[in-house]
């Protein structure tokens, strides 16, 4: 190996260490969900608020998606399918 293709090797390792991230703070797969009020998809950790109703958590894309909710949340809530026999 020349001194040339040493140096890159080692240029294009220091690189690459770099650009990974460190340990412990891998990126986390995002978790999509839906705006009940809107149907937007929005990554639930960038959600903009979240309301509880009838034991399950909703997100939102904004506040003003969640304020409707809150209003009345039985209007954009399904209730759950009879269970089939």
């Amino acid at each position: 190996m020349t001194r040339r293709n040493i140096v890159r090797a080692l240029l294009a390792f220091a690189a690459a260490v770099v650009a990974a991230p460190a340990r412990g703070q891998e990126k986390q797969p995002e978790e999509k969900v839906k705006d009940p009020v809107c149907g937007m998809t929005i990554d639930k950790a960038a959600a903009k608020g979240k309301s509880d109703y009838q034991g399950k958590t909703y997100y939102f894309c904004s506040d003003g998606c969640r304020k409707k909710f809150d209003a009345e949340p039985g209007k954009y809530v399904q209730p759950p399918a009879p269970p089939k026999h």
